[in-house]
């Protein structure tokens, strides 16, 4: 989480002119963005493959922590995981390839813009709201600490997974930083728990 809040941070400390809404961009301007702030978008970059691989990382060995090897709720942790870090990557490689593609045909430069909203946006929430909705459930079940955590990830996961229907209806792209605002919660109380110790804790 700090390094995903820290990308945003630098990106918009180090842009050049104005900021770039993918979800409205143009060709024109998304040739501009990447052409005028390429400091930006590498270290943005660089702090979003540091987010991505300690997301993997957290959730691979939260599966390990709660026994989940083998069973339904650990095979859909385990692609929600792969999901929604492997997404965040390929979304920096396709903003890292703009870099390179500013002069390349219309077509590729909208295509790749298309690709890191996708994959940064649906693909990246879809995966995280599988990896939420399966741990709570399994930490639920299993009575571990601290409850609120759980209960709030049961109900939050799949309505985190669903907001990847902005693939679909374009218009739902819009609130998607309010889910990645409930899926932070999550991960930060989950967390915190387990640096306190309260995640090995059972009611």
């Amino acid at each position: 989480m700090a390094a995903f809040v820290a990308s945003i941070a630098a990106g918009s400390a180090l842009k050049a002119g104005e900021s770039l809404y993918l979800p409205d961009a143009s060709v024109a301007q998304l040739r501009d963005f990447y052409a005028a702030s390429r400091s930006a978008v590498l270290v943005q970059s660089a702090l979003q493959i540091l987010a991505a691989v300690a997301l993997y990382r957290f959730g691979w060995r939260l599966r390990t922590a709660l026994h989940t090897k083998g069973t339904r709720a650990g095979a859909v942790l385990g692609w929600g995981t792969a999901i929604t870090a492997g997404s965040l990557f390929a979304s920096v490689v396709c903003g890292l390839a703009l870099l390179l593609a500013t002069q390349a045909g219309d077509t590729t430069v909208a295509g790749l813009g298309r690709a890191a909203l996708v994959l940064g946006g649906a693909a990246h929430l879809l995966g995280a709201g599988l990896l939420i909705a399966a741990a709570s459930a399994v930490a639920w079940r299993s009575h571990r600490r601290p409850r609120w955590v759980f209960g709030y990830g049961r109900l939050v996961g799949p309505l985190v997974a669903a907001s990847a229907l902005s693939i679909l209806l374009p218009p739902l792209v819009r609130p998607e930083p309010a889910f990645r605002l409930l899926a932070a919660v999550w991960l930060v109380g989950t967390g915190i728990a387990i640096l306190r110790g309260a995640f090995d804790e059972v009611r």
